[in-house]
């Protein structure tokens, strides 16, 4: 009979509810910042028939939700690239100091006489 082993895949990462640790993190502190910055904001202001606290609460955790599944797509440091160079926030031009170029073909090369170059038939002009 065969037998099956549990296998555990080192190069993935833990993932709890389909949420890395750090993501989880970034999850709860989202949720905390969305109930302190809709609970800071009077009641009395309206967005349609609904409290305006309530819509900046769930709008800032919609957001959170986005940027934590987009750090699955990217690595962070390519989102952070992204909107850098997009906002021209960093030099998109390389300049660097100015080289020598080399010359080629390299006039140090001396190339061995082929066969093809010696004429095959030769002519006697007397």
């Amino acid at each position: 009979m065969s037998q099956i082993h549990k296998v555990i895949l080192l190069n993935k990462p833990l993932k709890i509810f389909d949420f890395t640790p750090l993501q989880l993190v970034l999850m709860f502190m989202s949720t905390i910042a969305a109930f302190w910055v809709g609970s800071s904001i009077p009641q009395g202001w309206k967005v349609g028939n609904l409290p305006t606290g309530f819509v900046v609460g769930m709008l800032i955790l919609c957001a959170a939700i986005v940027l934590v599944k987009m750090s699955e797509v990217k690595p962070w440091a390519w989102w952070r690239n992204l909107l850098l160079y997009r906002l021209n926030m960093v030099p998109t031009v390389f300049l660097p100091r100015p080289e020598p170029g080399q010359l080629y073909p390299d006039p140090t090369i001396i190339d061995a006489k082929k066969r093809s170059d010696e004429y095959y038939v030769e002519s006697n002009s007397e």
